[in-house]
């Protein structure tokens, strides 16, 4: 994107009040105070897909937190520290919960051929069940390994099945396990999601050492340096321009044992605080119930108002029907695929969801075959009461002290629903309670299950011992897809913003680089900066 400074006193326009629009605007409000800043979100609160709702029990007056969006960080990422470093100035670092890197919590599964539970190994005694339970490796990838060192590279991109089949000769590791991790990261699938956009260090591998094995063997051989690694540039700039005192270099050090961050409160309360802050300490006003019916970015404009920059982190269909018609972007905004995510929340009182002796994060379920046999449309299930019983204060070192409820999130659809119609609230609801029986082994005869519609209000009289409640919402068009040509199409929308002098910019999770939280906050610096 071609950004440019902004004129002393200007006005910018953020589109949508999710974690995007909010850091983009905390970041640029601190690096340039005279700017003023008009937010719309089409919803009543902000925080977009990071959603933290509390399920009100009335005869015990206890609120149960659901997340019915994003609720861990993973990895030591620039964006969870800068994340991290924003609730610490708005004097909210209780908030920051980590799972130490040696916790049950860490643990993660995925299913075999047989939907049986398998642990991702840990240790030599996981690793032998793991191998013996999940077909990894067969005859064709073991001569493919072989020939993978003389295995030419290729300029042109491709899908993440086709890169492995090439350098590989076999898919056998692509269906059974990586199709899981790209379940739970893009719900996508592997026959379609680029290999350069969504695992971009596999072709810099290819591309600088010829060979993903020589790769390996050189980094096996390289002499670890004793030295501490400088600061990545990004980070150095932002204790510069934004947070002097943040050290981040301590900040990240600390982290290293803490593979996974929760907030307290759930993920929702960042945004919540971020947006009070930015309303009482700087020149910002959010316009709540405001969907964005008409933008020029040719002109500035944004439902009838001028800014100097717009800057949208919305659903790109939903900005294409808001634009002059004939404007250039609205073919290629309409062409960025979503997928819809089915989630359910499930609660208990005593733990009766989760598998036994198999306590962690939860289990993603990998596609298996060209022809994957999955009429539940499965993503994963998250662990949420294992992650939650075992946090500890990253700042202060407190632990929670467990207790016996379970909660669990079932994630269906994804790329699934693409070539289905997604099935009815009703029909869904059964798969779920399929989903129970079949693979976490919950005799539902034996237990009341209590369910709250999307949309209704979250609240039940009484949660008794056999009680199972389930709170469900479909989530339309909440990721999207970083498939084949989605590179060609990036490069044309930025060319079209810099060839017709739109005064327009992409943040949130298309037209940037990368598509988790800390992804789109490493984002909204960048572009802040650029702008300054």
């Amino acid at each position: 994107m071609s950004l440019k400074v902004l004129p002393k006193n200007s006005k910018v326009a953020v589109l949508g009040a999710g974690i995007s629009g909010l850091t983009f605007t905390y970041f640029l409000s601190k690096l340039r105070a005279d700017l003023n800043f008009e937010i719309f979100e089409k919803s009543n609160r902000p925080g977009g897909w990071m959603s933290s709702p509390r399920l009100h029990v009335s005869d015990t007056n206890e609120p149960v937190l659901l997340e019915k969006g994003p609720r861990t960080l993973r990895g030591v990422k620039n964006g969870s520290l800068f994340m991290i470093d924003i609730l610490r100035s708005l004097n909210l670092q209780d908030q920051v919960e980590v799972v130490h890197k040696s916790s049950d919590a860490n643990r993660k599964y995925i299913t075999d051929a047989q939907g049986e539970i398998v642990q991702v190994p840990n240790s030599f005694r996981t690793a032998v069940d793991f191998f013996k339970r999940v077909q990894w490796v067969d005859g064709k990838l073991i001569k493919g390994l072989i020939k993978e060192p003389f295995v030419k590279p290729l300029d042109q991109d491709e899908t993440v099945e086709q890169f492995f089949r090439r350098r590989l000769g076999s898919t056998v590791l692509t269906d059974n396990v990586a199709s899981a991790i790209l379940h739970g990261v893009y719900a996508g699938d592997i026959g379609k999601l680029s290999i350069k956009s969504v695992m971009p260090f596999l072709k810099d591998v290819e591309n600088h050492s010829g060979s993903i094995v020589k790769h390996v063997l050189k980094s096996i051989n390289k002499k670890r340096k004793k030295d501490e690694p400088d600061l990545p540039v990004e980070l150095q700039l932002y204790e510069k321009l934004i947070s002097p005192q943040a050290n981040l270099q301590a900040l990240q050090n600390d982290l290293k044992m803490f593979p996974m961050i929760k907030l307290k409160d759930g993920m929702e309360s960042l945004p919540k605080h971020l947006a009070d802050y930015l309303v009482n300490n700087t020149n910002t006003k959010i316009h709540y119930g405001t969907p964005v019916g008409q933008c020029d970015p040719k002109n500035g404009q944004v439902n009838g108002q001028s800014f100097a920059h717009i800057r949208s982190a919305i659903n790109t269909h939903s900005l294409s029907q808001s634009l002059p018609s004939g404007n250039p972007l609205i073919p290629e905004l309409k062409s960025v695929q979503y997928v819809s995510i089915f989630l359910t929340n499930v609660y208990t009182k005593k733990p009766i969801l989760l598998p036994k002796n198999k306590s962690g994060f939860g289990f993603l379920r990998p596609r298996h075959s060209n022809i994957d046999n999955n009429p539940q449309a499965l993503l994963g299930i998250i662990y949420d009461s294992d992650i939650e019983n075992n946090v500890q204060s990253l700042f202060t070192e407190e632990k929670v002290t467990p207790c016996e409820y379970n909660k669990i999130t079932i994630m269906m659809g994804g790329h699934y629903y693409n070539s289905w119609n997604i099935p009815s609230n009703k029909l869904n609801l059964k798969i779920v309670k399929d989903v129970l029986q079949e693979k976490l082994n919950v005799d539902l005869s034996k237990y009341t299950v209590k369910i709250i519609d999307e949309g209704e209000e979250l609240k039940v009289d009484s949660i008794g011992p056999n009680d199972i409640i389930l709170s469900y919402s479909l989530h339309k068009d909440c990721i999207p897809q970083y498939n084949l040509g989605y590179q060609e199409l990036k490069t044309k929308v930025l060319d079209i913003l810099k060839k017709e002098h739109f005064k327009l910019s992409f943040g949130g999770t298309v037209f940037a680089e990368g598509i988790g939280v800390p992804d789109c906050v490493s984002n909204s610096f960048t572009d802040a900066v650029k702008l300054m």
